[in-house]
């Protein structure tokens, strides 16, 4: 078990309160206002626990959440508890006060420490999240994906966008296997696309799929996608008339490779994430040749060809095609699983809606991604992860790097 305490004097609480009217606004939700109206004593023992609960946080190695995050629930009948940001945690609380003092105790499971972040990438950047946003803020993902027999991908990719910060998420797929993508989607919103009972997207799905994209803020199109031969010709449309920044992945890669196709014909922003095998078949190499020059070769593709291109596995490649190159600094076994990629494509998907570039997109997914892995690892070991646990971790992942990148801002000013 991990245990935080504190005690504070409940008219230092009242005087603060009368000295600084933002100190209640500040530190206080709305909710724990109208409870502790006029009751310096329930204002003070809910300092003391916002007091444990960050000394807890602390004692364990995980980053404290701030006053304001921290609310103290539970009215005058109910056992009180603590919710951070708005999500109920697993930690019993005790409050008490008298002779003019306030104490709180909290208790917890101990979590394992997180995996040291090491040195972050110098020009890492995460979009915003400003306080007064909306799901329209953060902007609108479109995954394009799916065939028969590969209904997991999709969902994979648009879990990744959702859990990486995108405002709203959308997967179309063939509307054969429509069914089974829906009933898998919660927080995203599945979409179906004609396919004539044939379980692959073809030309049928492009006017239906324009009426998404008009709304999309970037696009995702490839993991389970198949490699029918009428599945090009719907993606050569598609890549060749982008009103959108598009993440290109998987199945798309390897048909986009078999037809020879120009990448410089898009005419918006192309972010391609082919693992060492789709590597070798965009460059007509061997994947034993791709791995023995990873960093000149994705250099290479993405000037020659006007692409970001993520050359994925052990210290992924991000190369721009203005010269810009990070190679991330990340070896996690446990992201050698099926799915992690689509996950992948959905978190840098998610970062342009957001507002990145696609170079800064690409390095901040990469990032992001990889420590959610490590996180995995450390709780879960280096065999058997899920890319669906990768997906549950990204968030932390995300924020634990946010508030690294925070502290280092504030250290340099």
């Amino acid at each position: 078990m991990r245990v935080g305490i504190d005690v504070v004097n409940v008219e230092r609480i009242a005087q603060l309160l009368q000295r600084s009217p933002r100190f209640a606004t500040r530190v206080y939700t709305d909710r724990e206002r109208s409870i502790s109206e006029g009751k310096p004593e329930r204002f003070a023992s809910r300092w003391a626990a916002k007091e444990a609960v960050r000394k807890l946080f602390g004692s364990s190695g995980e980053p404290m959440p701030g006053y304001g995050d921290i609310e103290v629930t539970g009215g005058a009948n109910t056992a009180p508890g603590i919710s951070i940001r708005g999500e109920a945690q697993d930690i019993a609380l005790s409050l008490t006060h008298d002779a003019g003092i306030a104490i709180a105790v909290v208790a917890g499971r101990r979590h394992p420490r997180g995996p040291a972040l090491g040195e972050l990438p110098e020009h890492l950047r995460l979009p915003d999240r400003p306080a007064t946003a909306n799901k329209g803020t953060f902007g609108r993902v479109l995954v394009v994906a799916g065939s028969r027999g590969f209904t997991g991908a999709p969902q994979l990719a648009a879990r990744g966008a959702a859990r990486a910060g995108a405002g709203l998420v959308t997967v179309a797929v063939p509307e054969s296997i429509h069914a089974v993508v829906a009933a898998g989607c919660l927080e995203v919103m599945p979409a179906p696309l004609p396919d004539g009972g044939s379980g692959v997207l073809s030309r049928d799905a492009l006017d239906p799929l324009h009426g998404l994209l008009t709304h999309a803020t970037s696009l995702v199109v490839g993991p389970g996608i198949g490699r029918d031969a009428a599945t090009w010709g719907f993606l050569e449309q598609v890549m060749s008339s982008l009103s959108c920044p598009a993440v290109i992945d998987a199945d798309a890669l390897n048909l986009a490779a078999a037809a020879h196709f120009d990448w410089r014909r898009s005419p918006s922003p192309l972010v391609l994430t082919p693992h060492p095998a789709e590597m070798a078949r965009l460059t007509g190499m061997s994947t034993e040749q791709v791995q023995e020059q990873r960093e000149a070769l994705a250099r290479r593709f993405a000037a020659d060809n006007g692409v970001t291109l993520v050359l994925k596995g052990s210290e992924t490649v991000v190369a721009a095609a203005d010269g810009r190159c990070h190679v991330d600094n990340h070896s996690v076994v446990a992201l050698a699983t099926g799915g992690t990629g689509d996950v992948l494509s959905g978190v840098i998907a998610a970062f342009i809606a957001q507002g990145l570039e696609p170079f800064e997109a690409a390095v901040a997914g990469v990032t992001v991604h990889a420590h959610a892995g490590l996180m995995v690892q450390a709780r879960q070991g280096r065999a058997g992860a899920l890319a669906s646990d990768v997906i549950e971790a990204l968030p932390r992942a995300q924020e634990r790097i946010r508030r690294a990148l925070e502290t280092a801002l504030t250290a340099r000013k």
